[in-house]
């Protein structure tokens, strides 16, 4: 019990400390109960508590259900990991794609297909932005995302942008992690192909309903008639960020549901969760099977520093000792996360309605008292700053992608300085501190995070790896090229 006090404590400072108007927040330990609370308001001007059942959007925590459907379907041979995509999306013309190279759909589910971060995902939700704009299409159309572009509704018009528009692959199949929405948008067409049933639909006859997840849905009108449903609290994005502001606008993104878009409350993930601590059951209903849950749960790629991407979870094979697999999400109104520490028994799960909320670092602390680990133990471990007087000024530029991450670095005696003007990371005069190896450490809404940058051929620095993304340099005559529609991503 004193661990639970304890954890109360430090949710209850970090939501005061970020403002954060509610989360929920639950923990599975061998030899208890399971632990579920709501903290803070599921909706703060009407004073209705957070509690144990209320929804929440889970945002990218769903590709990890995407994963666990295209495995379904192996096990039913429906298809292979090692399959070329194009066997199931045959009017996919990717550029600079390799016929005797083909992208498989294991570099879909582990984002190593070298698909460069572009601004489909905003296209997508378009007639969502179009009722509740997110962000001023004066500050969208400056770093290269069309507030005027058509919506993009079905796959095949996703797949039909994807085809036509303006970008380089970051390398060939398997070479390059760099994480992708579309990729996992075009998952669940591969889902509906092979299995004869929406994506939606087959996730909810094999994952959701024997797991018995009665709450979790993707359609807004079935999620509304929950009894609790949370309010959403995000910035407006109009080149500063401002408070957080209440709004009952769900954004929808049919075609790209696979990458964010399931809403549910916490029990339900705590039976999800079980899935990985059980290999593959949740009570006594086998849901996969326990190759199925290895195969997720295995380090495919490196990512760094002992971190490692499997198929929909990221992967920590040595966690102070244990594996510890886990997943995060944000969107408008939504941060999630959900953990893993299979070999220990532990898990959990916390969803918040505020965008952009530090929630992930009140699990962790959740799961490391779990392990008996100081609270604050980092999830991700990211090196420490390195007192060696190393150049500074190859790394100063214009870093920009098509997702609407744009942050010039400026070089300063001993640091580098990052602004952030993008679409919505909007951050300035932070401090890059460099920790060898063409890598910066950055302390920022009480985390640290890396910023490693890439070389080419030559020895030349012609990228950044951020925010799980590798984001390209660019030339400052590049810049306006953007507004114009003429920006190759």
């Amino acid at each position: 019990m004193e661990n639970l006090r304890e954890l109360d404590r430090i949710v209850a400072r970090g939501m005061a400390r970020a403002k954060t108007p509610g989360a929920t927040l639950g923990l599975i330990r061998p030899g208890h109960p399971s632990f579920v609370k709501g903290y803070g308001f599921r909706n703060r001007e009407a004073k209705l508590p957070a509690t144990p059942r209320t929804m929440y959007g889970i945002a990218s925590v769903t590709k990890s259900f995407t994963a666990l459907a295209i495995l379904r379907l192996a096990e039913e041979r429906r298809l292979k990991v090692t399959d070329p995509v194009l066997r199931y999306l045959p009017e996919l013309r990717i550029p600079g794609a390799i016929t005797r190279h083909p992208i498989r759909i294991h570099h879909f589910l582990t984002h190593t297909s070298g698909l460069p971060p572009m601004p489909a995902i905003y296209y997508a939700s378009m007639r969502s932005h179009r009722h509740d704009p997110p962000y001023d299409p004066k500050v969208a159309r400056k770093v290269g995302i069309d507030p005027d572009h058509a919506p993009i509704d079905t796959y095949e018009e996703l797949m039909r942008f994807l085809s036509e528009e303006k970008y380089t692959l970051l390398g060939p199949p398997g070479r390059v992690f760099s994480y992708s929405n579309e990729a996992f948008g075009l998952l669940a067409t591969i889902v509906e192909r092979a299995s004869g049933r929406t994506y939606e639909r087959f996730l909810e006859d094999e994952v959701l309903r024997p797991a018995g997840m009665v709450s979790t849905v993707f359609d807004p009108g079935i999620l509304f008639r929950q009894p609790e449903v949370t309010t959403l609290y995000s910035p407006k994005w109009t080149g500063r960020r401002h408070a957080l502001a209440p709004s009952e606008e769900w954004w929808e993104k049919p075609c790209m549901r696979a990458s964010g878009a399931l809403r549910t409350n916490v029990p339900d993930l705590l039976r999800y969760l079980q899935i990985f601590l059980t290999g593959g059951r949740v009570d006594r209903e086998r849901v996969v099977s326990a190759q199925s849950v290895a195969a997720m749960m295995r380090p495919h790629v490196e990512i760094g520093h002992g971190r490692y991407y499997g198929y929909g979870l990221a992967v920590r094979p040595d966690y102070h000792g244990t594996l510890l697999v886990s997943h995060s999400g944000g969107l408008k109104g939504v941060s999630s996360l959900i953990a893993a520490a299979p070999r220990k028994g532990i898990a959990g799960a916390i969803l918040s309605n505020a965008e952009g909320a530090p929630s992930g670092l009140w699990l962790a602390a959740a799961v490391n008292l779990a392990l008996r680990l100081p609270p604050k133990t980092p999830f991700e471990e990211t090196p420490r700053p390195s007192r060696a007087s190393e150049p500074i000024r190859p790394y100063a530029g214009w870093y920009c992608s098509g997702e609407g991450i744009w942050v010039e670095f400026r070089a300063r005696k001993r640091y580098l300085r990052g602004d952030f003007r993008g679409i919505e990371a909007i951050a300035k005069n932070l401090k890059l501190r460099p920790a060898g190896n063409d890598e910066f450490v950055i302390r920022h809404g009480g985390a640290s995070e890396s910023v490693r940058f890439l070389r080419d051929a030559a020895g030349r620095v012609n990228a950044a790896f951020l925010s799980w993304r590798v984001v390209r340099r660019r030339r400052p005559s590049e810049l306006a090229l953007a507004p114009k529609g003429r920006m190759v991503w």
